[in-house]
């Protein structure tokens, strides 16, 4: 499937964002904002064993991998276990479909050749939020936001096309629903190291636009996260105007949120995790030969998620922040990622015959 860039994309120094967007934007067109994971033959010398804690694995809710009209189905976000929001496509159409407990809504139809891409997912009192972007008539490229009730009460609305350079970075903070109105990250119209802070009333009206120095993108509401690799890492509060330096070492990779980091350091073919606060302290080594699935830190403000090569099949487990507990998840999975609170996978990457989800939230 081809897929085309907004003529608005980010310039200049902004470009050092562009893999993590040219990633949310060529997964979102092949159907999925997904990690996918397959069984490989181990390292070479031993693989350190998850510590994971005895009791099985969670229940997970299960749903089939196909419409009831036969179409095969891939969720992009779950609202809860049971709710789902995901794409079903033809050669003609991309469609757009809620499904719940109540059955199956189609929210959007679209077709292929405006190559529709729809990112940004979230949900918040009753109603879930996305970004689609597509080619229109004459060649240019649109960015609309959308909202629609999670009980399919009302018809889908549009929001607002007002959206600038929009920057979508594969993290559940890509759209943020606060203090009544929908928020998002654009690049500025020039080569500065500048953000735009972007937002429109959840209900749609006129967008208001914040310009805040340096580059960013949201993380735990309200405060930002800097992506900007050439300079310290930053946790910025534009309500109040805090910036605080995230301490790490040159070889570190990290992610955080105001209240917790996961850091990365490559050990030759090995990935070492730790867990700990931004200013270093209280950190904690996740045991086992990991991979993260997500690019956010502290899932449901609580939970580590990463995925292990164990007995020739590829294990989810949970890394808790509170107990340092380490659980599985599911023994097997073949694509897996998780957005607010949910967890959700496949046994193999093509055409699942069911999807599985766990709502991390209600975790005992």
């Amino acid at each position: 499937m081809t897929s085309a860039s907004p003529p608005s994309a980010p310039r200049g120094p902004w470009r050092r964002a562009r893999p993590l967007i040219a990633l949310a934007v060529a997964l979102a067109a092949g159907a999925w904002l997904l990690t996918v994971v397959e069984s490989a033959p181990p390292a070479s010398g031993p693989t350190p064993a998850v510590a994971a804690a005895s009791q099985p694995p969670p229940d997970a809710v299960s749903t089939p991998g196909r419409l009831a009209d036969g179409t095969e189905y891939t969720p992009l976000f779950y609202a809860d276990a049971a709710t789902s929001v995901g794409t079903a496509s033809t050669a003609a159409e991309d469609r757009l479909v809620l499904r719940s407990p109540a059955g199956e809504r189609e929210l959007r139809r679209v077709q292929r050749d405006r190559f529709a891409q729809f990112l940004g997912f979230t949900a918040a009192d009753g109603f879930v939020y996305w970004a689609e972007s597509g080619a229109l008539p004459g060649g240019s490229y649109e960015t609309r936001l959308w909202r629609a009730p999670l009980d399919a009460s009302a018809a889908p609305a549009s929001l607002t096309a007002d959206t600038g350079a929009v920057v979508f970075f594969d993290s559940e903070y890509d759209l943020v629903v606060a203090g009544g109105r929908v928020h998002w990250i654009a690049a500025p119209p020039d080569d500065s190291a500048r953000t735009e802070l972007r937002s429109v009333p959840v209900g749609g009206g006129a967008v208001t636009t914040t310009p805040f120095e340096g580059r960013f993108r949201h993380t735990a509401w309200p405060w930002l996260v800097s992506v900007d690799d050439q300079a310290p890492l930053v946790l910025a509060n534009p309500e109040t105007g805090e910036r605080r330096t995230v301490t790490r070492a040159a070889a570190e990779t990290v992610v955080c949120t105001p209240q917790w980091c996961r850091s990365m350091v490559d050990v030759g073919d090995r990935h070492l995790y730790d867990v700990r606060h931004p200013d270093g302290s209280a950190r904690r080594r996740v045991p086992g030969d990991l991979t993260a699935i997500t690019v956010d830190a502290a899932i449901a403000g609580r939970y580590e998620l990463f995925t292990e090569l164990n007995a020739g099949q590829v294990r989810l487990v949970s890394y808790d922040l509170t107990t340092s507990a380490v659980r599985v998840l599911s023994p097997g999975v073949g694509v897996v990622t998780a957005r607010a609170g949910v967890v959700w996978w496949a046994d193999r990457p093509a055409s699942p015959t069911s999807w599985r989800s766990i709502d991390l939230r209600k975790l005992s």
